[in-house]
């Protein structure tokens, strides 16, 4: 708990106190290596969680529905059987299922009319005049794809009867899985996303500001070696790194490209006039 309210001290103060700095520069590098590393954490982590909250209700709304669509496109007679890669189905061929769901013009365009089509004589030609995105014929199920369509053995899928009370039981499974899996969908890649993007690039970022704010220290006579302009740097990236978190969580997209850097650099210029003052106010 007092490694916590360590922190938020610390974020604070790197914010609203530029005579603070003269603190952390006291300190050695791996205090303030280990600030960056905890803000790191939980500017991904509420960006996350906020991703979440965001977007899981308008992904789950379109999941179930998916869902219901694939429950209606099963015919409620058909039985489809498969017994040592040979399959039958109590209809006649060929049985056209068409995609399930509607959708706009542009994705028409894109998505294949059918979903799947049942037709022992189909070839691979057939994915196309059925325009269908599978095509089991009597030894494969053909998958339309670009280049060449998929083709895969039917002898290497495990002997099923499905009929609709099995369609729908396991569409049933599907979505009581998808209550908690949804979550990690979409959590787990934005998370190990934004850990990326700041080890790496925002690392890489840290450096050039590093190497700017010493030049700035120069053409300011605050002279700083690096290692110095580089924490100043670091500390001075809390106030954009919230700016980019809250703003991450409400969608908004500011206007000017290059703010991140600019309000970086105006925070660090602050910290050296303030650490220049008091240069100056220690040779009188």
């Amino acid at each position: 708990m007092k490694k916590i309210k360590a922190f938020f001290y610390v974020a604070y103060r790197s914010v609203v106190s530029p005579k603070y700095y003269s603190e952390i520069l006291k300190t050695p590098l791996e205090f303030s290596l280990k600030y960056y590393a905890v803000l790191v954490l939980i500017a991904a982590l509420i960006t996350s969680i906020g991703t979440y909250f965001i977007e899981a209700p308008k992904i789950k709304e379109t999941f179930q529905n998916a869902l219901s669509e694939a429950e209606n496109v099963y015919p409620d007679d058909m039985v489809f059987t498969i017994k040592a890669g040979e399959w039958e189905i109590n209809k006649p061929e060929p049985l056209v299922i068409p995609f399930p769901g509607t959708y706009e013009a542009e994705d028409k365009e894109k998505l294949p009319e059918n979903l799947v089509v049942l037709d022992k004589n189909g070839t691979v030609e057939d994915l196309e005049k059925y325009n269908t995105a599978i095509l089991m014929n009597q030894k494969n199920m053909l998958v339309k794809k670009a280049g060449e369509p998929g083709v895969y053995p039917l002898k290497d899928i495990p002997d099923t009867t499905l009929d609709k009370g099995n369609v729908v039981g396991a569409i049933g499974n599907v979505r009581k899985i998808s209550g908690w899996l949804l979550p990690l969908i979409l959590i787990v890649p934005v998370f190990a996303g934004l850990l990326v993007y700041y080890a790496i690039f925002r690392g890489l970022y840290l450096v050039i500001i590093g190497g700017s704010l010493f030049l700035l220290g120069k053409a300011l006579k605050t002279d700083v070696p690096y290692k110095n302009a580089f924490r100043i740097g670091l500390h001075a990236m809390t106030l954009p790194v919230l700016i980019d978190t809250l703003t991450s969580l409400i969608n908004l997209q500011l206007p000017a490209t290059y703010w991140f850097l600019a309000i970086n650099l105006v925070m660090g210029g602050f910290v050296l006039r303030e650490i220049g003052k008091r240069t100056e106010a220690s040779t009188i």
